[in-house]
């Protein structure tokens, strides 16, 4: 097993900031639009999924404790059901992760374009490959450096984002809240639809538990990090999208391209387009660098295991899985071919919606695997089995807004993993004959 040096791990607040700056991206500054079609409704919407986020975080707060090796969701399935179950949902996660990557990349480059007057599809692909290049080179430095990056960009993006939906509290219009729903949906469905377009804010709630065996006083550590980063995040979002709503009426909100600009310049006049263009390409380009100190650890505990290839364990002096963080950037370039698409924009939401189920089916594996380990371990307490089965139920409800579509694709991804898995199995069988 490759050890990481002690010098290169990281405390509570560097891993609260990557659970925080992961959470926080750019979808911060895109959903309150979004989300206006449905009316005061998505503002329940969020409540859900920040309810559902914070049973989610408890589970895996739960199993960090008695796991702290690097891995994450991989370890918890493995050790429950298996190597089978274990590699799926390693390459599952994984694969998300670095198809997720260039949307950050693509969305900080939108608005360096948005400040510049406008840039060429050429200009925005060769800026957008020298940002994924310039923070894969720079991960590869060893998590302390990079967390504590981590750490202030967090800070940067964060503090913006509580103090002018704080201000804003005192410009709400109440008659703003008067349209519970907007849409042409049933209440129930309605709400259902708002909770799952929020949850992609909510993807990386478990990065905490990833890089685990770098972290200090790990079984401590992780979860405290992973419930303190999801609260934040759920403040920052829900805070953000009452106070914008409140503040910019809903047939405005629709059509709005830059909510927080506009909300600023209700509340305190002027223009706010630059120096909220600013903060958002902060927020995204932070975001970029949690996960990729993230997506190249995902492979990293299945491949010390044998189920993944060997040189996924090759760390740097520092400690960093480098094979790991240049396959997943190479990997995710060929993806920021999309800025050179007219339909950007629905491409980019095409890309959520499979993330989005994707991470459901991960997450509800894991809740299924601490409910097993409980059982086995015979530590389930009631209110531990409560959590358990109020979490599950959650994945569930949210899964029930996902179209056969997207849970079809997200499967077809699981599948692209066979021939990988037979291959380890062969390599495996070969290695014990010889």
């Amino acid at each position: 097993m490759t050890t990481h040096p002690s010098q290169d791990k990281i405390g509570l607040w560097p891993l609260t900031s990557l659970v925080t700056g992961n959470l926080v991206g750019s979808g911060v500054y895109l959903l309150p639009a979004t989300l206006a079609v449905y009316g005061t409704i998505s503002i329940f919407g969020w409540i859900a999924a920040s309810l559902g986020a914070i049973l989610l975080s408890l589970v895996f707060a739960q199993l960090s404790s008695h796991q702290t090796k690097t891995g994450g969701p991989y370890l918890y399935a493995r050790e429950a059901f298996g190597d089978t179950v274990g590699y799926y949902v390693c390459w599952g996660y994984w694969m998300l992760s670095w198809i997720s990557n260039p949307t950050l990349a693509i969305a900080a480059v939108g608005y360096i374009s948005s400040l510049c007057g406008g840039l060429s599809p050429a200009t925005h692909f060769w800026l957008e490959l020298l940002i994924v290049v310039g923070f894969t080179a720079f991960n590869l430095l060893g998590l302390k450096i990079t967390g504590r990056t981590e750490l202030y960009i967090t800070a940067l993006k964060v503090i913006p984002l509580l103090v002018l939906p704080l201000i804003g509290l005192f410009f709400i219009d109440g008659q703003n809240f008067s349209q519970m729903n907007l849409s042409d949906k049933p209440f129930s469905v309605a709400l259902n639809s708002a909770a799952f377009l929020t949850l992609w804010a909510f993807v990386g709630l478990e990065t905490g538990t990833v890089p685990a065996g770098q972290v200090v006083n790990a079984s401590r550590t992780v979860p405290q990090a992973t419930i303190l980063g999801t609260l934040i995040a759920a403040c920052v979002y829900i805070l953000g999208t009452v106070v914008i709503m409140g503040v910019i009426s809903p047939q405005d909100l629709i059509h709005s391209k830059a909510p927080y600009a506009d909300a600023a310049e209700r509340i305190f006049g002027g223009a706010w387009g630059v120096p909220v263009s600013l903060a958002a390409i902060i927020t995204c380009l932070g975001s970029l660098n949690g996960w990729l100190i993230i997506v190249g650890r995902i492979p990293y505990g299945a491949a010390q295991d044998g189920l993944f290839p060997k040189l996924f364990t090759r760390t740097t002096a520092h400690g960093t899985p480098y094979w790991g963080v240049l396959i997943s950037s190479g990997c995710s370039i060929p993806f920021l071919l999309l800025s050179l698409q007219n339909s950007l924009m629905e491409q980019f939401n095409f890309i959520v919606d499979v993330a989005v189920t994707l991470i459901l089916l991960v997450y509800a594996v894991s809740v299924l695997a601490y409910l097993k380990l409980l059982a086995r371990k015979r530590t389930g307490t009631v209110p531990k089995i409560a959590l358990g089965l109020s979490a599950l139920a959650f994945t569930g409800w949210a899964l029930w807004a996902a179209s056969f579509k997207m849970v079809g694709l997200s499967l077809g991804i699981l599948v692209l993993g066979v021939p990988m898995r037979l291959w380890m199995k062969k390599s495996k069988v070969a290695v014990n004959q010889a």
